[in-house]
């Protein structure tokens, strides 16, 4: 009774210690991937960018906004094994769901600061760079 209590024991720390594994691998790798970065586009009154949702996260992770000027972004979720099945930019109050391969834009008026755009749970994420 005892030799299998302790076998119980071993596997359940055994199996905590894979787990702790995996998540600091996973923290370790989205910290050090490569981060891309791009600006928005200029049309008629507004700047216009595209963020595609992959198996990587958002690409670009990152988007450059001019102050005052009316954003439209387009979000595309090409994948179904990421879990950004929706994005939240909670500075501006946005959350929509991302249906797979159909767009889904969101327009805001951008103020100065850097903001973050996230899935629902907050663990894939993106920056907005305003200047």
């Amino acid at each position: 009774m005892i030799a299998t209590i302790s076998l119980f024991v071993a596997a359940g720390a055994l199996a905590l210690a894979a787990i702790a594994n995996a998540h600091n691998w996973r923290g370790k790798y989205l910290s050090e991937k490569e981060h891309s970065s791009a600006a928005s586009v200029q049309q008629n009154d507004a700047q216009t960018a595209t963020v595609e949702v992959t198996p990587k996260g958002f690409e670009p992770s990152s988007l450059k906004l001019k102050t005052g000027v009316p954003a439209k972004v387009t979000f595309i979720r090409k994948s179904e094994g990421t879990c950004a099945e929706d994005v939240v930019i909670k500075d501006y109050n946005i959350e929509r769901k991302l249906p797979l391969n159909e767009p889904v834009t969101v327009e805001f008026t951008p103020r100065k600061g850097e903001f973050t755009f996230g899935c629902g749970m907050n663990m894939v994420k993106g920056k907005l760079i305003v200047e």
